[in-house]
């Protein structure tokens, strides 16, 4: 039981892997991740950083020793009140690096292996979620069962769309068919801004404030259509999928719009055969901001089944250390709405 009285579940805290993982990857392959080092640096040195400072290569302003090092992590957990958290490997196109397989593969299995090591070491407190090579849906599937079987991980992270591909594409449906038949989540999670990613929206602005804001949430709202509209559910309905890092408050808005759209042009979406809103409430939980105003109206539109507390760590934008407490102390929430935010639902969709 953690600090503030609850049992807390965290479902989206960053690192969790050591910070070499990248020299996990085999030799000859050395000379392509200089390249894409390079390419990431370029990339994103073009935004400015909180506080106006001018981004350079090699910056690195959202990072904290419990990052990358199993004890301070948990130390940092139990500052915050978290009793578990689940990680997320960090979002540079990984899912298509270089635009090569081989070496897409070899990425996401060295920073997979790094994830699995930094958990054993943590005893049992810090959980991962996958990354894979997306840019070839096979080896991301072959690459899913490893995760989950050889190595424990809980479930797979997934960008909002794979460049010019949306997430309904068939293309996909083996690693979709993969994450039903281990029973793990696909946790959609940015990759908007990613190097050689096809941008939706983000390429019109240059400021990381309009650019941070924007692709979170509408990068979300183009993958719930993808899985609600496009029949991801129909083809797999125990199919379990998350929408993270974007709050919660768009949410009764997209999913009354699709409802609306498709009772009026039902014929547009003939892979469906109930309203999109029906798909998310029995296969899709959402996470929530710890200060977002707008919790309480979506519980009140949407109900706290689906909703999971999330701290964030440690991103420059999240609440440490008080992001349980945030939530803890809020009295436009009841207890039991709390419970389920801080555990119940999150456990249900990890299978913790």
């Amino acid at each position: 039981m953690g600090k503030y009285g609850f049992h807390v579940l965290d479902a989206d805290g960053h690192g969790g892997e050591f910070a070499n993982w990248q020299e996990g990857i085999p030799d000859a392959l050395k000379p392509r991740l200089a390249e894409f080092r390079d390419k990431i640096k370029k990339h994103y040195s073009r935004l400015p950083l909180p506080g106006g400072g001018q981004a350079r290569p090699g910056d690195k302003f959202d990072i904290r020793p419990g990052m990358n090092d199993p004890k301070l992590r948990l130390e940092d957990m139990d500052l915050e009140g978290i009793d578990v958290t689940v990680t997320f490997p960090g979002g540079a196109g990984e899912e298509w690096a270089m635009l090569d397989p081989e070496f897409s593969l070899a990425l996401c299995q060295a920073v997979n292996n790094s994830k699995a090591a930094f958990n054993k070491e943590a005893g049992g407190r810090v959980k991962a979620l996958a990354k894979l090579p997306m840019i070839d849906p096979q080896l991301a599937a072959k690459e899913l069962r490893r995760a989950v079987t050889e190595l424990g991980l809980v479930g797979m992270v997934c960008p909002q769309h794979i460049r010019d591909k949306n997430l309904d594409h068939p293309s996909f449906d083996v690693v979709w068919a993969e994450a039903e038949k281990l029973n793990v989540p696909v946790c959609v999670h940015g990759g908007g801004q990613a190097p050689d990613q096809y941008p939706v929206c983000v390429d019109r602005f240059n400021t990381r404030l309009e650019v941070h804001a924007i692709t979170h949430p509408v990068g979300n709202m183009i993958a719930l259509d993808s899985f609600c509209v496009g029949g991801v559910f129909v083809r797999f309905p125990k199919l379990k999928v998350a929408f993270m890092e974007s709050g919660c408050g768009w949410l009764p808005f997209w999913l009354w719009r699709l409802d609306e759209h498709y009772e009026k042009m039902p014929e547009q979406a003939p892979k469906i055969d109930r309203k999109p809103s029906e798909y998310f409430h029995s296969n899709c939980w959402i996470s929530c901001d710890p200060d977002e105003a707008m919790i309480p109206e979506v519980v009140k539109l949407c109900g706290d089944e689906r909703i999971i507390y999330a701290s964030d760590y440690y991103h420059w934008d999240c609440g440490f250390p008080d992001t349980v407490k945030m939530i803890a102390e809020r009295n436009d929430l009841s207890e039991k709405t709390k419970k389920r935010l801080f555990s119940d639902n999150a456990a249900k969709l990890y299978n913790l």
